[in-house]
């Protein structure tokens, strides 16, 4: 009965073995037979993934395109050379296609127009120039109640001292009709002062800054400066520039192709410091900026037609940070910004201008 019992017990452990390496077997040929399949699946898609290259290949050659589709594509995701730009935008710009000059540029639209607030201490610390040298805060060269002052002494003292030379020096009967003259000066100062006292001031301020002048910097010369900043900041923050003009016989302006009714905070913040980049690439080369009025006057009409509602504060944030990132930018880009000055002193093509940018 022992042995009974284990030979029972070995079949049905050997008959269990037996079952189980049936199992086993059957297992790895589904898995075999599954993984053929998915082969046979892989393959299959390979093979309708050559064909479909096969066709596309056949039909670019038959529409006359030679090269590989990585090859076509390679235009819009490599950025050009200015030599290559040279090439390009002279047709580009007479089509006015600044989509396309964007996809080859590395420059157009690359500035960092995100907006913070910037405190007068902070801007003149940063760019080392004061909002009275940009001419945007009233300072020393605006004209106040000292200089007239000093100008209605200044006039009754010459008055004085020609009506005495005139009596000494001119013949009698000559010298009497000077002399009364020269008296009437100080009235007649006194007059107009008081019925257009602008014309007074006007000419007060210009005697200012022919003296703070030192560099006896020509109008034209200015312009130019002034120009160019406005060129090279608009460009890098995005502005498509329709046309430029120098010429000494007419105004000197850069026209952009803005064409939005209202505008966006981004195109209000490029607007910004495009406007304001002519006053700081004047001062950054003369120590001050004239003609600050016209560049105030345009960004204050850019406030008035902006989207959003800009209040004194706002506006006042805005035009300091506005100087601090034009100030930032031709501080960065001196060199190209000095070229672009020397090609409108030439009055290079706007293409030659813009590859000057993308070098």
């Amino acid at each position: 009965m022992k042995h009974f019992s284990f030979s029972a017990l070995a079949f049905a452990a050997a008959l269990h073995s037996s079952n189980a390496f049936i199992a086993s077997q059957r297992r790895a040929a589904f898995r075999e037979l599954h993984m053929t399949s998915s082969s046979e699946q892989v393959e299959a898609l390979l093979a309708t993934a050559a064909k479909a290259r096969q066709d596309a290949e056949k039909l670019r050659q038959e529409l006359g395109m030679s090269t590989s589709p990585s090859a076509v594509a390679a235009p819009v995701s490599t950025k050009k050379s200015s030599t290559e730009l040279l090439s390009l935008l002279p047709d580009l710009i007479q089509r006015n296609d600044w989509t396309s000059i964007a996809k080859y540029s590395s420059q157009f639209g690359s500035a960092n127009l995100k907006t913070f607030a910037v405190s007068l201490s902070m801007l003149e610390q940063r760019t080392q120039l004061t909002a009275s040298a940009l001419g945007i805060l009233s300072g020393d060269d605006d004209v106040n109640l000292d200089d007239f002052k000093y100008a209605s002494v200044g006039v009754l003292a010459f008055s004085c001292v020609s009506g005495v030379a005139a009596l000494a020096f001119l013949p009698p009967n000559v010298g009497a009709t000077v002399c009364y003259i020269v008296a009437l000066l100080p009235v007649l100062f006194l007059a107009l002062g008081s019925t257009a006292p602008g014309i007074i001031a006007g000419a007060i301020k210009r005697i200012k800054n022919d003296s703070n002048d030192s560099n006896a910097v020509s109008a034209s010369e200015r312009a130019l400066r002034h120009e160019a900043a406005h060129f090279c900041c608009g460009y890098w923050c995005g502005l498509p520039i329709r046309s430029y003009n120098v010429a000494s016989n007419e105004l000197a302006q850069v026209e952009f192709a803005v064409n939005d009714s209202e505008y966006s905070a981004t195109t209000v913040a490029a607007l910004a410091v495009t406007g304001l980049a002519g006053l700081v690439g004047e001062a950054m080369a003369y120590g001050n900026a004239k003609g600050a009025a016209q560049d105030l006057m345009t960004l204050d009409s850019v406030f008035r037609s902006a989207k959003e509602f800009y209040g004194a504060q706002q506006q006042q944030d805005l035009t300091r940070w506005a100087a601090l990132t034009a100030s930032l930018m031709l501080q960065k880009n001196q060199s190209k910004y000095d070229k672009v000055y020397e090609a409108f002193q030439r009055e290079a093509s706007l293409a030659e201008c813009v590859a000057i940018l993308e070098s």
